[in-house]
């Protein structure tokens, strides 16, 4: 079992928890190949517990994840995992640090908190339990063929989704090359504490409407080729397409109303977000795993891009050192960056962006989110493995980030002088256990 760290932010943070636990449709470098037949069925059974902790009194979280698997002599495979996380902490609202406190009301309406002078502006009020069922089934389908099927259930306080996926790969040339398709659909409720605010609208304003719920839908299409291409040497390349359908809005983020001279909040002082209501996505992935006298290098490229702007680049390395005894020591590193997205604003000008005087603006969309901003991101890790038993094995996984945000160019008055786009640590802990019976 082996989960990611997961991204900086409260929103991504819960996403990629999600995506380590029960990933729909992830690339994995193995062909094919079928298993001899078993006298009895083989059981695995992984456990893990993520612990995850961002600087400055950010996001914390906490995950343990417990999975089963079943192969019988048919070599079919039943897969059963349970994941748990408690995430807690505070979030960048989206509003611009000032030189002087703000003062901004939680999702609920029903309290208030202050941000001292020159800080960031984070939502401290944060804290969520998320619970996730995941159901997996592979079976051979045909001459060379392999049929998996999953459907997954994850539920939080403001947040439900389900979904189902299907994937079909194919064995060719003396099982040297494999090809495959996979489809996955997603359907997500959300019930943002308070009510979804209306976007582009003065924030906090009371009486003002707001919607109970809203959905969203997601469609992926993934397109795969495993090929062989020597006696040490693997490698993968993996073509994906997705398109996500209804409510985009982060319903807690806010921009700030600033002026154009002085770079004071004025006028309205706070407007919530809007993205658009669809987001089409297109990415390449390309793995190489190369096997030498007995360690093992893997090298992974992935190219992604959007219909709101957002383009990225992802470089991860790790190099596995056997120490004998079926020990092994895996260092990593990943490269991260990305363009901002078209819409992304880390404020509202007075008088350009947006109109106090009739509270309106003529951008299309808009959002102070620091995850659509351009920014770099460092990984580096070091994975320890060990045997406890001829069917056991014990791992711990360490990792470091950090994030470095582009500062806008055209900062007006004082917030030339305030730190607009503060650096983000972040440390994340994986201890896990795999046993057969």
């Amino acid at each position: 079992m082996q989960l990611s760290a997961a991204a900086p932010a409260t929103r991504s943070v819960r996403a990629a928890l999600a995506a380590a636990s029960a990933a729909l449709l992830a690339p994995v470098l193995t062909p094919a190949v079928a298993q001899p037949a078993a006298a009895s069925p083989v059981w695995r059974g992984d456990s893990a517990l993520l612990l995850y902790k961002e600087g400055g009194g950010r996001v914390s979280a906490v995950e343990p994840v417990v999975s089963l698997r079943r192969t019988d002599g048919n070599d079919q495979t039943l897969g059963l995992k349970l994941t748990l996380d408690a995430l807690t902490g505070a979030s960048p609202n989206g509003a611009a640090p000032q030189p002087s406190p703000q003062t901004f009301t939680s999702p609920s309406g029903e309290s208030t908190y202050v941000i001292d002078a020159g800080r960031t502006p984070l939502d401290p009020s944060f804290r969520d339990t998320r619970g996730a069922l995941a159901f997996t089934l592979e079976r051979p389908f045909g001459d060379k063929r392999r049929l998996a099927l999953g459907a997954n259930v994850s539920a939080e306080y403001d947040f439900q989704s389900l979904g189902v996926n299907a994937a079909v790969a194919q064995d060719l040339f003396d099982k040297n090359t494999t090809v495959s398709v996979g489809l996955a659909f997603e359907a997500d409720r959300i019930r943002a504490v308070g009510g979804a605010p209306q976007g582009l609208r003065p924030a906090y304003v009371f009486g003002a409407p707001r919607s109970g719920s809203a959905s969203r839908n997601v469609f992926d299409l993934l397109l795969g080729l495993t090929q062989v291409m020597s006696r040490n040497w693997l490698t993968q390349l993996n073509l994906g397409w997705g398109r996500g359908s209804g409510t985009h809005t982060d319903p807690y983020k806010i921009l700030s109303v600033v002026d154009a001279t002085s770079g004071l909040v004025t006028g309205d002082r706070y407007v919530n977000e809007l993205r658009p209501d669809s987001r089409s996505r297109l990415s390449l992935y390309w793995q190489n795993k190369l096997h030498l006298r007995e360690d093992v290098v893997d090298v992974a490229y992935r190219y992604y891009r959007d219909d709101w702007g957002v383009r990225s680049h992802t470089l991860d390395a790790r190099y596995r050192f056997e120490l004998g005894g079926g020990r092994h020591i895996e260092p990593q590193l990943r490269l991260y960056k990305q363009t901002a997205a078209d819409f992304w604003r880390p404020w509202l000008v007075e008088g350009r962006d947006w109109s106090s005087t009739t509270q309106s603006t003529g951008l299309a969309n808009a959002s102070a989110d620091h995850r659509l901003a351009a920014f770099t991101g460092q990984t580096l890790g070091l994975k320890f493995g060990m045997p406890l038993s001829t069917r056991s094995e014990l791992t711990l996984r360490v990792q470091a980030y950090r994030q470095s945000q582009k500062k806008p160019a055209d900062a007006p008055g004082v917030l030339q002088t305030l730190d607009v786009a503060p650096a983000l640590k972040a440390t994340t802990v994986v201890v896990g256990y795999t046993r057969d019976f």
